[in-house]
């Protein structure tokens, strides 16, 4: 039988309750359904959530309070000559502020706007003759305030390393992600192509059946007329007894490929049965620009970019690290307007409040006494952080070029066993025709033509597994460098 009579059984229809599927359609449901890499998009989606959590950071706060009380206190020497001998100060009064604080991205500032507005009543104001009935004292405060990091916390690259951090580890996570979609990928061409190859040897195998009991009838009918022993006969039983063993044997291993597939696409029903419909790709073996691929690697590969992003993140961990070993050295200053009167709206009146400005300004200074032992400490995990991702980027470089340069053997070496192989096939299938001739001039037994017949169903099966082989060279080679996933998009 030919190979192309052999490959050409895997484009059989499916029958009832099988699933027939493309390489393209099973690489999509395996991309929407499989669970590890499922799990990956959900780790990077989880990742994601970071970037706004950081970027919370710099959202502007808005506060606002209201408070109620009363407090009852007996004077001092003091106080009792200034508040007409009342011997104890009452005062109950409503307090209420609203308030607006942002930290700015750039520089670190943090800026605080807020207004308040105090509404008293003491029992010294209750005796004052000349007062409005229940009166209260409404004091307004109008002020704004900005405290600006000169060393420690200062600038938009130490304000901002966690919201870069955040969007360097969403990156990461979707690079793994799509690395592992590569793998998982990878896996199950190799599966699908072993699925291939498995239906091929069953039907190669009920082939050996047939053609197992074509010579039986024949053996049978020769010795009949006293052409053939009854050991020659026995002989050919035995053959087809091993192709029958041969082809269940085939049948499990067909299973087995398809259970394979179930499980990556987590198909649950164990009666729905999987069939490959393409057929195994040719074996073509251009010759590659090693060091053309490796470059192109070092650009598409996932895990090489993840890396860099990794040595990037601790980069700016390093220097937020770095940043905190300064002492604390802030610029404050504050503007306000204040205002007093009996009534709320008078009090807070701009034109009233604009005769009572007040301002601060000035330098604010705080370092740990001693050596900033945490700080140091953090500074110290930060550089081997960093080293350690250095490692780690030149390891995964190196390993890129090895499995280039496996890859690629692996392809030329297949493309040479598949030449070899073809040449066996071929020669076994002339070897076949000329014993077949010799064999109806007589010059020929049966068991030569059982071995004959068995010889070159046995090449096609190993010229089938020399290009299931290349196959899965092609396969490893465009994920080593990077360009697996381009097929499917």
């Amino acid at each position: 039988m030919s190979w192309a009579q052999t490959a050409t059984g895997s484009q059989a229809t499916a029958p009832r309750g099988v699933i027939s599927m493309g390489l393209s359609e099973f690489v999509a449901r395996l991309r929407a359904s499989n669970k590890t890499i499922l799990s990956k998009k959900s780790e990077a989606d989880v990742a994601a959530t970071g970037i706004d959590r950081a970027a919370g950071a710099f959202q502007p706060i808005g506060s606002a309070s209201v408070m109620r009380g009363m407090s009852r206190q007996k004077n001092t020497f003091e106080e009792e000559l200034t508040r007409q001998g009342l011997g104890v100060y009452e005062r109950e009064g409503n307090d209420f502020s609203v308030g607006v604080t942002q930290l700015v991205p750039m520089t670190g500032a943090k800026l605080e706007g807020k207004v308040s507005l105090s509404r008293s009543l003491t029992n010294t104001d209750r005796l004052d003759p000349l007062r409005p009935s229940d009166a209260y004292n409404n004091r307004s405060v109008a002020s704004l305030s900005l405290t600006q990091p000169l060393a420690r916390d200062a600038g938009g690259e130490v304000t901002e390393a966690r919201l870069n951090v955040a969007r360097l580890d969403t990156t990461a996570a979707e690079l793994t992600q799509r690395d592992t979609e590569t793998s998982v990928v990878a896996e199950a061409i190799v599966a699908y192509y072993e699925l291939v190859a498995a239906q091929l040897r069953v039907t190669s195998e009920a082939e050996k059946i047939r053609t197992g009991e074509r010579l039986l009838n024949e053996a049978q009918n020769l010795h009949r007329m006293g052409r053939l022993s009854e050991s020659d006969i026995s002989e050919v039983e035995n053959a087809l007894a091993r192709y029958k063993a041969s082809h269940s044997e085939a049948l499990q291993n067909q299973k087995e490929r398809e259970n394979r597939l179930r499980t990556m696409l987590l198909l649950d029903d164990a009666k729905q049965g999987i069939r490959a419909s393409d057929a195994l790709p040719t074996v073509e073996n251009k010759p590659v620009d090693a060091d053309a691929t490796l470059r192109i690697a070092l650009e598409r590969r996932e895990d090489f970019q993840m890396r860099k992003v990794q040595v990037e993140r601790e980069g700016i961990q390093l220097a937020y690290s770095k940043n905190q070993t300064l002492p604390r050295i802030d610029l404050v200053g504050s503007y306000g307007l204040n205002g007093l009167e009996y009534t709320a709206n008078s009090a807070l009146a701009a034109n009233r409040m604009s005769d009572y400005p007040s301002w601060t300004l000035g330098l604010q200074f705080s370092a740990p006494l001693g050596s900033n032992r945490q700080a140091e400490s953090d500074l110290k995990a930060a550089q081997l952080r960093r080293e350690e991702a250095l490692l780690n980027l030149k390891a995964v470089e190196v390993q890129i070029a090895n499995d280039i340069d496996t890859t690629l053997g692996m392809r030329k070496s297949m493309a040479e066993r598949w030449n070899l192989w073809d040449q066996v096939q071929k020669r076994e299938t002339r070897q076949l025709a000329v014993e077949r001739s010799k064999f109806a001039e007589g010059r020929s037994d049966m068991r030569e033509i059982l071995l004959r017949e068995e010889r070159v169903v046995n090449a096609g099966l190993s010229l089938r597994e020399q290009q299931v082989g290349f196959a899965r060279a092609q396969t490893l080679f465009e994920a080593a460098q990077g360009t697996l996933m381009d097929r499917f998009r």
